[in-house]
């Protein structure tokens, strides 16, 4: 290996970690704050918010691999167009040629990399949040609740609504429940409540003691008022909890030889993970050529424009095929083609193979 490419490799491999860390702590942070208000509503209970959030950026970074490698690239020959280095390298006759070997050193075993990741962890991890979520939603101990708010809880959308606790959260006080069984709204008020669980079955039940409960229809007289000491409630297992039917968490070995064009489209987005990198990749050199004037950044904005135009294309693309729009023989394959052929004419242009009318062609390498 020359020296060029590891420096090069040395540098796009710095910059890539560096460009993750802050692409990962903005997406962590938005992550966050979207679970601890999930928390704070009472939609998921707060102890399992550690392991969503590990799997989500353990999805996050799957999907971050490519952008990081893309700016990566552009960051790192910024740096020698800047610098005046890129001109010292041509000058000593290395060309695209040169360059492209580097990157293709960091790519594809970055994409081998992606493409397990893609194939195996991403849908795994995916199924493991749906999971949780199931379980937490399903779960009996009502731990999101906070007092003096109306909380509809995951207990079939009840609406709960308690003024205090004890100390110990055991028992609670001046609680207030409404739910809809059968088409009819059941409202039930009582002085205090706590969980406990049948020693028989296993079955738990929320009782609530000294109360009264109003069984009816919104709008008609006909109500049925029920007074009681004591009145149990049913919570539903948690062991019949239901993952959400989605395909981004079906493995993939069910995907392969599917005829379901929904299957279809989510196996086409799971292999474009890292076709995408070593395409942005390719595209990177060509579109990361400035004059030395304009600085490291002069091309950041236009490269981070060509990927969300690309992202965006991609996810119609998946969107169109699974809903029939698009035959089974182009899929999602057009908009690598798109992207492959944008390279391709950067990498001509920057070589001189064509030019604008009206320019000589040291103008055009420029």
């Amino acid at each position: 290996m020359k020296v060029l490419d590891r420096y090069l490799m040395r540098e796009m491999l710095a910059t890539q970690g560096a460009v993750i860390l802050v692409l990962v702590l903005i997406i962590l942070g938005g992550m966050l704050a979207r679970l601890l208000q999930e928390v704070t509503e009472g939609r998921i209970p707060a102890d399992v918010l550690p392991p969503i959030l590990l799997l989500g950026t353990l999805n996050a970074l799957i999907l971050l691999l490519p952008v990081s490698l893309f700016l990566a690239v552009m960051l790192t020959l910024g740096r020698l167009y800047k610098d005046s280095e890129m001109a010292a390298l041509m000058a000593c006759g290395v060309g695209y040629g040169g360059l492209y070997r580097p990157v293709l050193l960091v790519s594809l075993p970055l994409a081998g990399i992606l493409l397990a990741l893609s194939l195996t962890v991403g849908p795994w991890s995916k199924l493991q949040v749906d999971e949780i979520r199931a379980e937490s939603a399903q779960r009996s101990d009502l731990v999101g609740v906070t007092p003096g708010r109306f909380l509809e809880t995951g207990i079939g959308g009840t609406v709960f609504f308690v003024e205090s606790f004890s100390e110990d959260r055991e028992v609670m006080h001046n609680v207030f429940i409404q739910r809809r069984q059968e088409g009819e709204t059941q409202v039930m008020v009582a002085r205090s409540a706590r969980q406990e669980v049948d020693a028989v079955s296993g079955q738990r039940f929320l009782v609530l003691k000294d109360g009264m409960r109003y069984d009816g229809s919104p709008g008609d007289r006909d109500f049925r008022i029920i007074r009681f000491a004591t009145h149990g409630v049913r919570m539903p297992d948690p062991g019949a909890a239901r993952v959400r039917n989605r395909t981004d968490n079906v493995p993939t070995a069910r995907l392969w030889g599917s005829e379901r064009v929904d299957y279809r489209a989510e196996l086409q987005w799971r292999l474009s993970v890292p076709v995408s990198l070593l395409l942005l990749a390719l595209l990177a050199p060509p579109l990361a050529h400035t004059a030395p004037r304009k600085g490291r950044f002069a091309r950041l904005a236009l490269g981070v424009g060509v990927y969300v135009v690309y992202a965006q294309m991609q996810i119609l693309a998946k969107e169109w095929f699974a809903d029939g729009q698009l035959p089974a023989w182009l899929g999602m394959w057009w908009v690598h083609l798109a992207l492959a052929l944008l390279a391709v004419l950067l990498l001509m242009q920057r070589q001189g193979v064509f030019r604008p009318r009206g320019r000589t062609r040291r103008e055009a390498v420029a």
